[in-house]
């Protein structure tokens, strides 16, 4: 190739180098912003602060009934250079409280999983630490059950009928507390009780195809529709709360892009819609890179571990989320690539699933996706059957294992791109009819990928380049004049 360069891109849970053109766009994350200097005295110099909310301590008293709340694994699925924000927090918090009179036996710890798998408390332990676990009973620390149908509670209906169901936790204690680790500008806010808490029949109402079929990315939080639907639950939650005098107390923190492990950058406390635009303003000074205009040709390696196979591994269909969700559609303003362009991704790309874990998605990807590709009539057809199937509920409920419906959340990601790019090409691909089953094309090289691009698109395509990790999201905007 004349007049190239040699890039690297991820490639699964290495970088490989590839030849691209000289006049490739390459966009690099921004440099990790300062780190807070100590963890514990950020959180509690947060929790003495509150935005727009009373201090925690001053919420609680001896008879205190007391739930916190927290993301899992997925929340925070990166390495940490210190110790997880989550475990200084509830120590801390557990301290405050005993100290104005809390019992001990009055506070739990509740994972806040979702529709994902539950943790094992080992896994917990990973980053709650093992004191912290061990000093926990098995009834005071314990994962949400979307199936459980004594933890759940059906709160009402928004102005458009959707469903509001939360664990009953929110509305039974006297005092909620939510822990949010922040990743990406669509988490945190009402999302961390909605979804986190929620269950299939309140999830399944921006978790299906359709609120993202515009094209709208769910990391700009000016144009998602996704966003929107979680804030009208969360706007019922917090209704029904004020009706009984209470609150939710949140406490959101935002880590660096650094590349393995990362570092708390900042933590805010209090109303959940007061507190989330002073953290989406930390996450936009961090993770967001402008540039200008849309190319032809977008280039992109997926790397090899991401929030879902956190303790696990990478199967094709959280392969194809990861290309989808967090790198075509993954930018605020416009996408990276022109409707009608080709987006080029590396990854081995191998039909490998965890057996236990993922049971859900092995049916999903061998019965369903052998017949049809099509989010839309996937979900229509068959996320009733997989969401209330017995075997599957008895899987997320005592076999660590993914819900029924969670391929059909992560395979939606792929309807929109499909309908806007022209082509989607997996270079790298180690098997290739792995690839044609997901709907996509497989390359042995990215090199080889971007001759076809070219033939399709002309050989004076534009390309852009982007080279993460370290993670960041591109905001584009047209081109000056």
């Amino acid at each position: 190739m004349k007049n190239s360069r040699i890039e690297r891109l991820a490639y699964g849970d290495r970088r490989i180098s590839v030849e691209v053109p000289e006049h490739t766009r390459t966009i690099v994350a921004k440099p990790p912003l300062p780190a807070v200097t100590s963890i514990r005295e950020s959180v509690k110099y947060a929790i003495e602060n509150p935005i727009a909310h009373e201090p925690l301590t001053s919420l609680a008293g001896p008879k205190s009934r007391v739930t916190i709340a927290f993301d899992d694994a997925s929340g925070s699925y990166f390495q940490t250079r210190r110790a997880d924000f989550r475990q200084v927090a509830i120590e801390l918090i557990v301290e405050e409280l005993t100290a104005a009179g809390v019992d001990i036996r009055n506070i739990k710890l509740l994972c806040a999983q979702g529709l994902h798998r539950k943790l094992s408390r080992t896994e917990m332990e990973s980053f709650l630490g093992r004191k912290l676990v061990l000093s926990f009973g098995y009834n005071n620390l314990y994962c949400h059950d979307a199936e459980d149908e004594d933890q759940i509670i059906h709160l009402g209906y928004t102005d458009r009928g959707f469903d509001v169901e939360v664990n009953r936790a929110i509305i039974d204690s006297d005092l909620f507390i939510y822990l949010n680790t922040m990743w990406a500008p669509f988490n945190g806010g009402w999302k961390s009780t909605a979804v986190g808490l929620g269950t299939f029949r309140s999830i399944r109402h921006h978790h299906r195809p359709w609120p993202v079929a515009k094209g709208h990315s769910v990391d700009d939080p000016k144009s998602s529709a996704f966003k929107k639907l979680v804030w009208e639950q969360g706007s019922l939650i917090e209704n029904v709360l004020a009706e009984k005098g209470r609150r939710i107390f949140q406490i959101e923190t935002v880590y660096d892009n650094g590349d393995p492990c990362k570092d708390l950058i900042s933590v805010f406390a209090g109303h959940p819609t007061e507190v989330h635009p002073h953290t989406l303003e930390v996450m936009e000074k961090q993770l967001v890179v402008d540039l200008e205009g849309q190319s032809d040709i977008l280039i992109a390696g997926i790397p090899g571990a991401e929030c879902y196979s956190k303790f696990s591994t990478m199967n094709p269909i959280l392969i194809a989320n990861s290309a989808m969700a967090n790198t075509v559609m993954q930018f605020q303003g416009m996408p990276v690539v022109r409707e009608g362009g080709i987006a080029i991704l590396t990854h081995p790309f191998e039909p490998a699933f965890d057996q236990r874990r993922f049971t859900p998605y092995i049916e999903f990807y061998n019965r369903l996706l052998r017949d049809e590709i099509d989010p839309y009539w996937l979900w229509e057809n068959y996320v009733e059957d997989f969401a209330h199937r017995k075997d599957y509920i008895h899987g997320y409920r005592y076999g660590y294992a993914y819900h029924g419906s969670h391929p059909f959340f992560m395979w939606n990601s792929t309807g929109t791109p499909r309908r806007y790019l022209s082509r989607i090409f997996f270079a790298g691909a180690r098997d290739f009819d792995a690839v044609r089953r997901c709907g996509f094309e497989p390359f042995a090289t990215v090199e080889e990928a971007l001759k076809v691009a070219e033939s399709d698109l002309g050989n004076n395509a534009s390309i852009t380049l982007l080279n993460r990790p370290p993670q960041f999201i591109p905001r584009v905007s047209q081109p000056q004049a």
